[in-house]
């Protein structure tokens, strides 16, 4: 280590809490523990060692017997799910082959890097979109987290994850062309070859080796009978790169005080693992430690009500996957799931239902980093139904099947043509909508057949820690007459760039109200990028369903900090029968403070300026956003702004602005609406809307 390097690390070491520093002190002990073992454990795990394992004679039949453990699918089912999902799904089959000639032609679109032909071999230690190369050595040394440069470990994990061999089977099922499955073959003796065990980037995280080998077994299964996975050299460097998988994550499992995704990543990858080793006696034993921990975790990492505790819902949607996918494998391999456990994942099903748009979308609330256990769909990305398809099909439940749509292609290839047919024998609930309270995930969606409310009044994640959580205690998203009007601006980058990921978790990024330029949960400093001060606790959330309006109030405390202490009360009042929101806003103060409000426009929407009033369109449908008579007095601006859909990518967009800076208590009011009311018929309005 040069002295720069020394020195950068030392001043960056000085600014991060003690605890932080006995945490990572105790874990560079065990990281020196773990190094010889590592080092000797690739020559301990020959082709010799796993066939008295498992107790077999040769490689050949331990992969045939392997191709026969229960798992979603298995290669005799080939030819029936192939003829069923062409006939059912022909629009995806097209999307299928062509994504996979791209992976063919080793064109990728990673974490926002637009499609890339990434050359003849895959460059796995690289950031590709900056072309940073991580040094290939012991995976402990590797300085892989650098604020001071704009690069992401995350693109090589992320190609590392190898989550397009899921494609390559697909289309290798549909098609039966050899190419996709020679394509798998090469690409992990590639891979192989390239990532020695324990020895490069790609093995400093486990959550991201558990990833991998579930997409190296979802090739597996898909092309096992493949002439191109014939070879007997292949198969033993396959399976015996697969089993140091699970040595490596059993080893290096990321267990916490508080434990978040990546721990439950880890037993997800051991569930996969130890099914697939089961006649091993270690296999039997990651199984059982993998179960463990995802009965368990959902316990810990999920509400009574059903919301993942890291106050995402990117990675509420990951960790449903994790726990779904998990307990559907267990439960095919003869393991029983905790009746307790299985009610939790039906609540965050429920969840899933209760905050998805009627467009389809699922609202922006927190981190996103694309994370998914397995691709298996051709949906778009923020299209969350086929949770809701699979969770239809597998809790015989007309609930989901209403709110799922259709039977989704993701479904299909986890349930097969028997959860189709499930599927289409049940009715269809057809109930309306309703509004929907999730006290203990703090989330509140109001709903009716003319808007959807996505409210935040909830933690600021990993029980007041941060984590992926943000700054947006009493923001909401809004789906109002037929279009996106109000959205959250999700999270755009991680380590990539300490400013941008300030930015984008920071209150002037949220639909709220701040007070004094502060935070709403104070940042504990500008590196640690996981972490807030827990200043805004939520206070006196409350939903009320009516005959007429559905109502939402709920506060909280993080301006009571401040010299002269500030209380902000926010209220939602729904029509149910016309497409109007009413947000009061109940300010309590005694000194002078500045103030704004932000509401950031869904990318696709036009705003226009009426005297105080704003007019907002997508081109086709229209709303406007009114204000009362206190509110109208403030500063409107529209300024520019910025929509993270997904990691990497961002979009500019329309924020509407109000300033204004007063005394004393106040409410001030704005009203979306689907047209412009004025005058009296405003005021009355409001007050239908309250007095309700």
């Amino acid at each position: 280590m040069n002295v720069v390097t020394f020195l950068t690390r030392a001043r960056r070491a000085l600014r991060r809490p003690p605890r932080y520093l006995a945490g990572r002190s105790w874990e560079a002990v065990k990281r020196r523990a773990q190094r010889p073992i590592d080092a000797v454990l690739p020559r301990m795990v020959t082709t010799r060692m796993l066939l008295k394992a498992a107790a077999f004679p040769d490689v050949d039949s331990l992969w045939g017997a392997l191709a026969q453990q229960p798992f979603f699918l298995a290669p005799r089912q080939r030819d029936e799910w192939a003829r069923r999902f062409r006939a059912e799904f022909p629009t995806a089959v097209d999307a299928i082959v062509a994504s996979a000639e791209r992976a063919l032609r080793h064109e990728f679109d990673l974490l926002g890097s637009g499609t890339m032909a990434l050359g003849d071999r895959l460059p796995w230690h690289a950031d590709f979109k900056t072309g940073r190369v991580w040094p290939r050595q012991y995976c402990a040394d590797i300085e892989y987290y650098d604020l001071d440069r704009p690069t992401d470990v995350k693109v090589p994990w992320e190609l590392s994850r190898c989550q397009h061999f899921t494609r390559l089977g697909q289309a290798y099922w549909l098609t039966g062309d050899e190419r996709y499955a020679r394509e798998f073959a090469a690409q992990v003796t590639d891979w192989i070859g390239a990532n020695p065990y324990a020895w490069s980037v790609n093995w400093i995280c486990a959550m991201d080796v558990a990833l991998r080998a579930v997409s190296w077994m979802w090739g597996f299964f898909f092309m096992a009978d493949a002439d191109a996975c014939a070879s007997r050299d292949f198969r033993s460097a396959f399976l015996r790169s697969l089993f140091l998988h699970g040595e490596f994550i059993a080893s290096h499992l990321e267990r916490s005080d508080v434990n978040g995704n990546h721990y439950l990543c880890d037993g997800v990858g051991l569930v996969f693992l130890g099914c697939f080793f089961a006649r091993t006696a270690r296999g039997r034993a990651w199984r059982d430690l993998g179960r463990d921990i995802v009965t368990s975790e959902i316990f810990d990492q999920v509400t009574p009500d059903g919301v993942d505790f890291e106050q995402s819902t990117a990675y509420h949607r990951l960790v449903l996957e994790c726990f779904s996918t998990s307990f559907m494998l267990l439960e095919r391999n003869g393991e029983r799931i905790p009746p307790g456990a299985r009610e939790r994942l039906m609540r965050m099903f429920e969840y899933v239902a209760a905050y998805t748009k009627p467009g389809g979308s699922a609202p922006l609330v927190g981190d996103a980093d694309d994370g998914r256990i397995q691709i298996l769909g051709t949906q778009p990305l923020n299209d969350h139904r086929y949770l809701l398809s699979t969770a239809a099909a597998i809790g015989a439940s007309p609930v989901f099947k209403s709110a799922a749509g259709s039977f989704w292609d993701e479904s299909f290839w986890l349930l097969g043509p028997d959860g189709l047919d499930t599927f289409a024998r049940l009715r269809c609930d057809q109930s309306s909508a309703r509004s929907t309270a999730f006290p203990d995930g703090g989330v509140y969606v109001l709903r009716s057949a003319n808007a959807h409310v996505v409210i935040d009044c909830g933690d600021v994640g990993m029980r007041g820690r941060g984590g992926h959580g943000h700054n947006d205690i009493l923001s909401f998203e809004l789906f109002l007459n037929g279009f996106n009007v109000v959205t959250d601006c999700g999270a755009y980058l991680y380590t990539a760039s300490r400013e941008w990921r300030n930015r984008f978790r920071s209150t002037a990024f949220h639909n709220t109200l701040a007070v004094d330029d502060e935070e709403l949960n104070r940042f504990v400093s500008p590196d640690q990028l996981w972490r807030l001060q827990y200043d805004a606790v939520p206070e006196a959330a409350e939903l009320h369903s009516g005959d007429h309006v559905d109502r939402f109030r709920g506060a909280h405390c993080g301006y009571r900090r401040l010299p002269s202490p500030v209380t902000h009360r926010r209220e939602f009042f729904l029509s149910r029968n016309e497409p109007r929101l009413l947000i009061a806003d109940h300010v309590v103060a005694s000194d002078e403070h500045r103030y704004v409000w932000r509401f950031h426009l869904d990318p696709s929407v036009v705003a226009t300026r009426r005297d105080a009033d704003v007019h907002l369109t997508d081109g086709r449908r229209e709303a406007w956003l009114l204000n009362d008579d206190v509110a109208s007095t403030f500063t409107l601006a529209f300024e520019d702004g910025w929509v993270s859909p997904s990691y990497g990518v961002r979009h500019p967009t329309t924020v509407l602005t109000w300033r204004t800076s007063t005394s004393g208590p106040f409410i001030a009011s704005f009203l979306f609406a689907e047209s412009r009311l004025l005058g009296a018929a405003r005021a009355e309005a409001m007050a239908q809307l309250v007095n309700s």
